[in-house]
C-alpha cells in the first residue's frame, strides 16, 4: 500500500471533526476484460461509489456486482492476490495504467488490485 494512502487515511480518522469511515469494496472490469478489486475508506458510501463510477465511466467501463470479478483473486494478508492472469497488448496496459492512476489519485480509494499481467 502507498505511503500515501496510509497517511491519507491516517488524516481522515484522526481529524477532530472525524466521523465513522467504513471500508468499501468494489469490483470492476477494465480493458481486455481484466478485473478489478478497488478499495475504498470513506465516510460516505455515496459519495465514494459516485466518485468511483464517475472515474470508471471516463474511462468506458463500469462497476460489476459483488463477486463478479471477486472470482479472479484471493485475499492474503489483508491484500487481494490474483488467481489467474489475464494477457493484456500494449494499448489496453495504457488504458489500464490510466485508470489505475486515476483512481488511487482520489481521496477515497486506498488501493487497486488486477489481474492484468
Amino acid at each position: 500500500m502507498p505511503a500515501d494512502n496510509i497517511e491519507r487515511a491516517v488524516k481522515k480518522g484522526s481529524s477532530t471533526d472525524a466521523q465513522t469511515m467504513e471500508a468499501i469494496t468494489y469490483e470492476a472490469y477494465g480493458p481486455g476484460g481484466s478485473a478489478l478489486i478497488i478499495e475504498a475508506l470513506t465516510e460516505s458510501r455515496n459519495r465514494a461509489a459516485q466518485e468511483v463510477k464517475f472515474i470508471l465511466s471516463k474511462h468506458g467501463f463500469e462497476l460489476a456486482t459483488p463477486g463478479s470479478a471477486a472470482w479472479a483473486f484471493k485475499k492474503e494478508n489483508h491484500e487481494w492476490k490474483p488467481t489467474m492472469t489475464i494477457p493484456l497488448s500494449e494499448a489496453d496496459g495504457q488504458i489500464l495504467s490510466a485508470l489505475i492512476e486515476e483512481l488511487e489519485d482520489n481521496d477515497e480509494v486506498q488501493d487497486v488490485y488486477t489481474n492484468a499481467e
